[in-house]
């Protein structure tokens, strides 16, 4: 019954069809359904314009709600925004323009460009941990805190090498250190599970186009109530700041703009309805499965993969003796061979994977099934051979 199960799964993948797809940690193909509710919006446009703007505008406020409830918080302390780094700039932007001393962030060695770039450019000093064979221990990582150190910015689950870091134990480290908690769950939300509330986390992003299903449809906003008075967003735009009373446009001219207090202020603009119609039926579909029997799917998965890997000459990367600090990717170094030769013989053989730090990085998703990872193992030692 259970194989049953994951073979409707696969059903609504037509990327199975053609290619073993082990590749969703860079992006994810949709699901049928999503892809028809995506389009069902767009001809909603094609057919009435925006005669149903306010419909949409309601369904992307339930959607927000749908998405709190999800992380354990309130729908005023969610908001969307275009991608992860844009939502980190506005974040920096508002550390940079509160603080009048000098301070700095502690940061992880091995993080994705939009979980620093934004504090970097904006003058703020990380320090970044380095990890002990693809780990980081909590320790570590507090020791790098100093007298100058406001929070840590990390991620949940390393993009490269797939480590999931237990923020909820640093969370509650952090909080007792009266030290801001900005975590980036690009490569975790939804699969797994964010409580902002018992994690004491102040400000997270997660890009939906990964773990999400739903293709480019932005990021998730979120900003705790007491980060948002701490640290005011410093920049704004039309549905970000207070209308006159009886108007939703803010006219006024001179008189100066008053933000939401709530996540509301991080709007510049209009949102892709559209899009978020699609990820509102992703979310959808990922709860019906249940995201414990997808965390169980892929740790059935990875046990398979690396089982497969460790018959083959190849050195695994990722940490993997302890399944909590596991995750869909999985990082290989082909031994002896050139690893984006390797990628390359892959994708000929209709098996996707890619390379990042220069290694050969491998990611199951719900769509996987245990036969692809035997043709990705058997196309490896195809390689190797040559």
């Amino acid at each position: 019954m259970e194989d049953n199960f994951w073979e409707e799964v696969r059903d609504e993948f037509p990327v199975t069809n053609h290619l073993a797809y082990f590749q969703s940690a860079g992006m994810s193909p949709i699901p049928n359904q999503v892809l028809r509710k995506i389009n069902e919006a767009y001809l909603n446009i094609n057919q009435f314009g925006d005669m149903h703007f306010g419909a949409d505008l309601q369904r992307s406020d339930e959607l927000r709600a749908k998405l709190a409830d999800m992380i354990n918080t309130n729908v005023a302390n969610i908001a969307f925004s275009h991608n992860t780094s844009t939502a980190f700039s506005f974040i920096a932007a508002a550390l940079k323009h509160s603080m009048p001393f000098d301070f700095n962030l502690v940061s992880l060695k091995d993080e994705f460009p939009s979980t620093n770039v934004p504090f970097e450019f904006q003058g703020i000093p990380v320090k970044f941990v380095e990890p002990v064979k693809g780990s980081y221990s909590l320790e570590s990582i507090l020791d790098a805190i100093d007298e100058k150190t406001m929070g840590v910015v990390c991620s949940h689950v390393q993009y490269s090498t797939g480590f999931r870091l237990d923020i909820e134990k640093l969370g509650k480290a952090l909080a007792a250190m009266d030290m801001l908690f900005i975590v980036n769950a690009t490569q975790s939300f939804p699969y797994y599970e964010i409580d902002v509330e018992k994690m004491h986390i102040d400000v997270l992003t997660a890009s939906f186009h990964k773990w999400g299903l739903s293709g480019i449809a932005g990021a998730l906003f979120y900003t705790s109530e007491s980060f948002r008075r701490g640290y005011p967003n410093s920049m704004a735009g039309w549905l970000g700041v207070v209308p006159p009373e009886g108007d939703f446009i803010p006219t006024q001219k001179n008189e100066g703009y008053k933000q939401f207090e709530h996540a509301g202020q991080y709007n510049f603009g209009t949102s892709n309805f559209q899009v978020l119609a699609g990820l509102d039926c992703a979310m959808d579909y990922i709860n019906n499965i249940g995201r414990e029997k997808i965390r169980n799917r892929i740790i059935a998965l990875t046990d398979y993969l690396i089982e497969k890997m460790r018959e083959l000459p190849v050195e695994i990367i990722t940490p993997v003796s302890n399944v909590d600090e596991r995750s869909p990717i999985l990082l290989i170094n082909m031994i002896g061979t050139d690893n984006a030769e390797a990628v390359k013989f892959l994708e000929k053989n209709k098996v996707v994977t890619s390379i990042r730090a220069g290694n050969i990085r491998i990611s199951c998703n719900i769509f996987n099934n245990f036969k692809e990872i035997d043709q990705l193992a058997n196309t490896l030692g195809l390689f190797a051979e040559m």
